[in-house]
């Protein structure tokens, strides 16, 4: 591996030792992911990334465990108890769904509600500070660029793993495979 390489690797891996989490002690990473993907579920953008935590609590249909579990990409048993740490500090409640009793839909308090709103906007200050001393253009440069490497990574790696699959016993990767990939 050329050293340019292995610096750009190091530094993408101390990024992601960064923990922004931590700017709200409140709640562990796995409480933390489980919130905002009930926020964004329950904005109708489950599984995307969003930072919309605009829902109305009274509109709130409730969201399945097995959905938010698919959302942070977590087991049901590691979601089972996110849910129980975030319920016991009155942030969810989980309900029976009405419609089928063998579901359970989770909700956010409004406790929870306010709780997380001040949560965001501790982390939006955090960020726009930290963009600001970086410099918006150069912000935009770096996720441009980032893009496009991505891409290219994503592109590499499928190319990769479809010629070792298919020297290995002859077939072809399937089409959920290069989904997950993706994921």
């Amino acid at each position: 591996m050329k050293e340019y390489q292995s610096k750009f690797l190091l530094q993408m891996h101390n990024f992601h030792k960064i923990k922004f989490w931590s700017l709200v002690p409140e709640l562990n990473p796995s409480e933390h992911m489980i919130v905002f993907a009930l926020c964004r579920c329950e904005a109708g953008k489950c599984g995307e990334f969003s930072d919309d935590l605009d829902i109305k609590l009274s509109a709130m249909k409730g969201v399945k465990v097995s959905d938010l579990a698919k959302a942070v990409r977590m087991t049901m048993p590691g979601v089972s108890r996110a849910l129980a740490g975030l319920e016991e500090k009155g942030i969810i409640e989980r309900r029976i769904d009405k419609s089928d009793r063998r579901n359970t839909l989770v909700f956010l308090t409004e406790d929870g509600y306010s709780k997380i709103r001040e949560y965001k906007k501790r982390i939006n200050k955090y960020f726009e500070t930290v963009f600001e001393r970086f410099g918006e253009d150069r912000v935009a440069e770096v996720i441009e660029l980032i893009g496009e490497l991505s891409e290219i990574a994503q592109e590499e790696l499928q190319k990769e793993l479809i010629g070792s699959e298919s020297m290995q016993d002859g077939r072809a990767v399937s089409e959920d495979k290069i989904k997950d990939i993706h994921q």
